[in-house]
């Protein structure tokens, strides 16, 4: 099985009367998406269900997750917990996948995803996920019994990392 943790895409600060929950994506996180799309769409084992945080930052590159992945119409599934979660509390959305799922996705927001991934792997893969930075994992229990420790890290990258031309 497969998870791949996924941070929000660069988000906009021009507007600063506007709340965090809010903020969309800036010129860099709106460039990043297609590019990750289609970094997405030449992946292995790519994710069918898509949790995703509700906030604007998050919402906008699930729905280029989805596209590279080619999930279906329905994905991705929003949690409002995910905004700003504790990995614990990350770990309690993804137990909430559906045990037919084998490979799935979060997206959501630091400190959170870089914790997660940490937490998950049982090491300190990195101090920081950046925007739009993707890790896959490898997992083989359910998702009922997912917590510290029990995956271990496939690929690590960002959007500065990878070259789609």
């Amino acid at each position: 099985m497969k998870i791949w943790l996924i941070r929000h895409a660069k988000s906009s600060w021009s507007n600063p009367s506007q709340s965090d929950f809010d903020r969309p994506l800036n010129s860099r996180g709106k460039r990043d998406g297609p590019h990750m799309a289609r970094w997405l769409a030449e992946q292995d084992d790519p994710a069918t269900w898509i949790w995703s945080s509700d906030a604007a930052r998050a919402l906008a590159p699930a729905e280029f997750v989805r596209e590279g992945f080619s999930a279906g119409s329905d994905q991705p599934v929003t949690a409002h917990e995910l905004y700003l979660a504790s990995p614990e509390l990350m770990i309690d959305v993804l137990k909430r996948t559906p045990a037919e799922i084998d490979s799935v996705a979060v997206v959501a927001h630091n400190p959170g995803t870089t914790y997660l991934l940490n937490l998950l792997t049982g090491s300190n893969v990195t101090d920081n996920v950046p925007t739009f930075g993707v890790a896959r994992l490898q997992y083989s229990g359910s998702w009922l019994e997912l917590g510290p420790g029990a995956c271990s890290l496939d690929l690590f990258t960002a959007p500065k990392l990878i070259n789609t031309e």
